[in-house]
């Protein structure tokens, strides 16, 4: 009865909230429309707006462009005439007049009167009178004349009996030359200030003047030849106008009857599809177990009315990735299936089981004591591993799982599932055990981790991390060469941790980047002060941790620190690990390139302690390798390693390349690499890390050591 209540309440819920939202569709698709009314008044406004202008600069171009023809042919004459003037100045005037009366050429006048008074350009009685003064050849002096009429200069325009209307030539005091109305010459006005008034004020402005149905574009010849006046009716504008407004409001309806329909449509489909929607919230596509929504929305049911403590499991398929890549996606989905066949038959009837995610699977289980979970637990591991594999495929299942308990003061089965997949987080760092419990150790744990950042900041902030430097000497010199800087810190309530103790954690949680900085400014800032009292610089490696190589900014954060305290790049050398080329030794050649660039030295850190040193040498340059401790354990006159620490010292010194000895620590182990020809040698044989203060010291005594 419970449950047809329930399902009624939730029919009732659904009904009322498909009117509710029919309701805010209908209220959402009148501001709607309203808004697209509004949006197409302003485009046709700002549209008018831009055609408007776009037709004033286009009658300004054509005016102008008028101009220019007028002027050309002005300028034009004018140089011919200068031309004709210095091929006449050789006749005597006699001569002139005689040759041009033979030119039959009306245009072309001479005068030999007042020459040097006559205007270059000048417009009387129609005509347009371009001069120039002529000194013959027997000493008279005379003018040469172009005399045009002005109705010859409107035969160089061809345009459309509409378009312009009125074209008007004036002098430079407004008075018309010529006026053509649509190609008529017209003699209603004699100047521009019966055309128009404003025309002094736009001579000084420039720009159109617009009428009701006409703009009138003012264009100056310039040189003393006058203005050219343009007058074109906007007609044409106007029907362009009309036709774009009522397309716009055809379209703006348009818009409004498809958006209204897709409106109703939406609301259609939402009630078509609200069955499927449901099932595909709450189920898993491939096994059809409950997803996690439906998993936590069943355990809050069960947790409500629970007699007994509940464990919320979280189970994953080890290595999962590789089972797909290596036998394929189908078997993969099978090994799926096959996992949410078998853990619902392990589940008591008060619980559950759902897919969490990708290859993790959820259960919530009752139990009555701790014994009897574990056994349940190994006995579903025993026969999820029984799954077997294509062939004779030597693949073994491994199956992890994290567990935490609810109890009567927790009941949250978010929480829980949060605790289950710490601790099968957490899981990877017990490799000996299948599945791990949340417990205080555990909670522990994680509060810590939560607090790092704000505890490494502030640590940071006091000065509770320093660092030492081990020196490093030279086999061949005794001297030392150089030192390695070690970081520490001097936590206030543990004392003095070694970098095991916090480097793997804030590593863990991307801070051991800014750690690496600090540690780089603290050498730059002990070169800057032995600098200043004069004491030697020797170089000084420091490590790189492998969080440096998903930051793009890399190179260019280290050389400006360096050069910020102006210390010399051959005085750095980074130290990166072997394990750091694990994950792309493409991108990590280019930044070593880049650093070797910059001068700085590059060096590979334990090398040999991975699989692959040798054939990275082929592939990446460095400067120096330091070989690994672990060569050095063990190795005698009768072991192989002492022939392997002897090649690998030969192909550094082929390849160009120094070696690091570290972890040095019997007389022994000193005359082997001395004898192999090892550069560099460091470790407790020599001198354990160093406070600053003792290592200033050895620099100031910069004798030989006896390695003997």
């Amino acid at each position: 009865m419970r449950k047809r209540h329930s399902s009624l309440g939730w029919k009732l819920q659904q009904t009322s909230n498909r009117h509710s939202m029919a309701f805010r569709m209908v209220m959402l698709a009148l501001p709607i429309l309203v808004l697209v009314s509004v949006a197409f008044v302003l485009f046709y406004v700002r549209l008018e707006s831009l055609l408007d202008q776009e037709k004033q600069a286009q009658y300004q171009r054509q005016a102008q462009e008028y101009a220019h023809l007028i002027k050309s042919q002005i300028e034009l004459d004018g140089n011919t005439l200068a031309l004709l003037a210095n091929s006449l100045k050789h006749f005597s005037s006699e001569q002139t007049k005689n040759l041009l009366a033979g030119l039959d050429a009306p245009r072309l006048h001479v005068c030999f009167s007042e020459a040097q008074d006559a205007s270059l350009f000048a417009v009387k009685d129609g005509t347009v009178i371009q001069s120039h003064s002529i000194v013959f050849s027997d000493g008279k002096q005379g003018c040469l004349q172009i005399i045009t009429p002005v109705t010859t200069y409107h035969a160089f325009f061809d345009f459309p009996e509409s378009e312009p209307r009125r074209l008007i030539w004036t002098d430079e005091q407004g008075n018309i030359l010529w006026n053509y109305e649509k190609g008529i010459r017209s003699f209603a006005f004699s100047t521009l200030d019966d055309v128009l008034p404003l025309w002094q004020q736009k001579r000084q402005s420039g720009g159109l003047i617009t009428s009701s149905a006409s703009y009138m574009a003012l264009a100056e010849l310039g040189g003393g030849y006058g203005y050219l006046v343009l007058e074109s009716e906007d007609g044409l504008l106007q029907k362009a106008y009309l036709t774009i407004l009522q397309a716009s409001l055809t379209l703006a309806v348009l818009v409004s009857l498809l958006l209204l329909t897709l409106l109703f449509y939406l609301l259609y489909r939402d009630h078509q599809y609200e069955q499927s929607l449901m099932k595909l919230a709450f189920r898993d596509e491939l096994t059809g177990l409950p997803n996690k929504n439906l998993f936590i929305k069943e355990a809050h049911k069960l947790l409500d009315r629970a007699r007994s403590p509940y464990a919320v499991i979280v189970m994953d398929i080890g290595k999962f990735k590789l089972i797909n890549d290596h036998f394929g996606y189908s078997f993969g989905d099978s090994l799926l299936l096959y996992c949410a066949k078998v853990l619902p038959r392990y589940t008591t009837k008060d619980g559950i089981c759902a897919r969490f995610s990708g290859d993790k699977f959820l259960l919530l289980v009752s139990y009555r004591e701790k014994e009897v979970l574990e056994r349940r637990m190994d006995i579903i591991l025993a026969e999820l591993k029984r799954f077997t594999f294509p062939g004779s495929s030597p693949f073994q299942l491994d199956i992890l799982v994290g567990v935490s308990l609810i109890n009567g003061e927790q009941s949250s089965i978010e929480a829980a599932i949060d605790h289950s997949l710490f601790a099968l987080s957490a899981l990877k760092e017990h490799p000996d055990v299948s599945y791990l419990y949340y417990d205080d150790v555990l909670k522990q744990q994680l509060l810590e981790e939560s607090e790092l950042e704000k505890v490494f900041s502030l640590a940071l902030s006091r000065g509770e991390f320093f660092i030492l430097l081990q020196p490093k000497y030279s086999l061949a010199t005794k001297h030392l060469v150089g030192a390695e800087a070690l970081v520490r810190w001097n936590h206030p309530t543990k004392g003095l941790l070694p970098p095991s103790q916090f480097i793997p954690l804030l590593e863990k949680h991307n801070l051991l980047v800014a750690l690496d900085m600090f540690v780089l400014e603290q050498v730059c800032k002990l070169f800057v002060r032995w600098k200043q009292e004069g004491k030697p610089l020797l170089p000084i490696s420091v490590n790189q941790s492998r969080s440096h190589l998903f930051n793009a900014h890399y190179e260019n954060t280290l050389v400006q620190l360096v050069d910020r305290y102006q210390i010399p790049h051959h005085l750095m050398e980074f130290e990166l690990t072997e394990s750091l080329f694990m994950h792309d030794v493409k991108h990590l050649s280019r930044v070593l390139a880049s650093l070797r660039r910059q001068s700085f030295l590059v060096s590979l850190d334990d090398f040999g302690s991975g699989y692959s040193s040798l054939a990275m040498l082929k592939d990446v340059k460095i400067d120096v390798i330091k070989m690994d401790q672990g060569f050095l354990v063990g190795t005698d006159a009768r072991d192989q390693g002492m022939r392997v620490v002897k090649h690998v010292i030969a192909l550094a010194k082929d390849l160009g390349i120094t070696t690091v000895a570290e972890g040095v620590e019997t007389q022994q182990q000193v005359d082997m690499l001395a004898s192999f020809g090892c550069d560099v040698v460091q470790g407790f044989f020599f001198s354990q890390p160093l406070s600053i203060a003792h290592y200033e010291e050895l620099l100031i005594d910069d004798r030989p050591r006896c390695f003997s």
